[in-house]
């Protein structure tokens, strides 16, 4: 078996593996992008309600704050000056009960203390004005949050990428690392069979899905370390064509604990779903929409979507979140870690990537490559 000298080898081409190796690739060094898939984005990237978020829901010292508030206006930028379709349409958080409407409140006073602009509360008349076919209590606006076309993002990145001297080899799961001296071989199984070695300084881990059983294969004990996904599937459903447009943008329920509720997801086209839920599940690759929980969409919608019928609703589509806690455990932020002290410099794991990372991915490769 060939042994290929590279100075990096990045795992998974989804969104942030792109932006990584756009940020990294170049100055002298040899990258090589190593996607299991035909094409980039087939998992969490692409199952997402493409959302730019703002960063107003979690403590101002997490990752998950940090990095979203930072790459919010870096991916409004970037998208603006390659032209990548999206839009800046404002969010509304509706609340629908007294204690939801303590919650906004909360909500607000973290979202200030995160430093995200232009966040208010707005009356239930000031919702109908925003939204007329929305209905809250009260409702907290982001001016900044917006969607963004994820595909056109991706293909952005990979370009970008490429031009700068960077390898994408799709077709090729990565099936072993060893580390050997000062180096890490990494071998990896192509779609015709074959079995090259590629022999790297540094490897990125930003598997999704998938990134705890790559941090397994250098040798990392996952579960001590808490790094073991937990997968947690949301399903989609689709409403009648004949609302198209009825909703302008984005409109939230009140968050849960384990995750942002099923929110109405406006397209660029003005098409509309509701999505997602959140489900854990045992199988990280079953995309499969459960058509008996249309009526628990409905439910959940028309609190806030009054004019909403039941038989406006049809399955849509799936995503899978690779969390690191279920329901009941202690919250968990992004891991991005160079694990020297585990013995393996130059091996960096990104682990429990969700949303926002889809916001964040500029701002997280940013700070990887700060971590080279």
């Amino acid at each position: 078996m060939d042994l290929e000298r590279v100075d990096i080898v990045v795992i998974g081409a989804g969104v942030i593996g792109l932006a990584i190796a756009e940020r990294c690739a170049g100055a002298g060094r040899d990258l090589v992008v190593c996607e299991q898939h035909e094409s980039f984005g087939r998992e969490t990237s692409s199952r997402n309600s493409e959302v730019i978020h703002c960063g107003m829901y979690y403590a101002e010292e997490l990752l998950k704050t940090t990095l979203c508030v930072r790459g919010n206006p870096m991916l409004y930028q970037l998208c603006a000056a390659r032209g990548i379709p999206h839009r800046k349409t404002g969010k509304i958080v509706v609340a629908t009960d007294p204690p939801e409407e303590e919650k906004l409140h909360q909500i607000l006073a973290q979202g200030r203390l995160n430093g995200v602009p232009g966040l208010q509360l707005i009356s239930a008349a000031e919702i109908i004005t925003r939204e007329p076919d929305a209905r809250g209590r009260l409702g907290l606006y982001s001016p900044e949050s917006g969607i963004v076309d994820s595909h056109r993002l991706m293909e952005s990145l990979e370009r970008s990428a490429a031009g700068k001297g960077a390898t994408i080899s799709y077709g090729s799961e990565v099936t072993s690392i060893h580390r050997e001296a000062s180096r890490y071989t990494v071998e990896v199984r192509q779609a015709d069979g074959d079995v090259m070695a590629l022999s790297a300084g540094m490897v990125i881990n930003s598997a999704g899905l998938h990134a705890d059983r790559v941090a397994q294969m250098v040798g990392i004990d996952v579960e001590g370390a808490g790094y073991s996904i937990r997968p947690c599937k949301g399903e989609y459903f689709r409403i009648a064509d004949r609302h198209r447009g009825r909703i302008r943008g984005l409109v939230y329920p009140t968050p849960s604990p384990v995750h942002l509720g099923a929110h109405v997801v406006v397209a660029l086209d003005g098409r509309l779903k509701i999505g997602p839920d959140s489900r854990y599940v045992e199988d990280r690759r079953d995309y499969a929409v459960d058509a008996m929980r249309q009526r628990e969409f409905f439910e959940k919608a028309g609190r806030f979507l009054p004019w909403l019928s039941y038989d406006d609703l049809s399955p849509d589509m799936s995503g899978i979140r690779p969390k690191l806690y279920r329901t009941g455990e202690p919250f968990r932020d992004f891991v991005i870690r160079e694990e020297r002290d585990r013995g393996f410099p130059g091996f960096i794991n990104l682990v429990g990537m969700e949303s926002p990372g889809l916001t964040s991915c500029l701002a997280i490769a940013e700070k990887v490559e700060s971590l080279l």
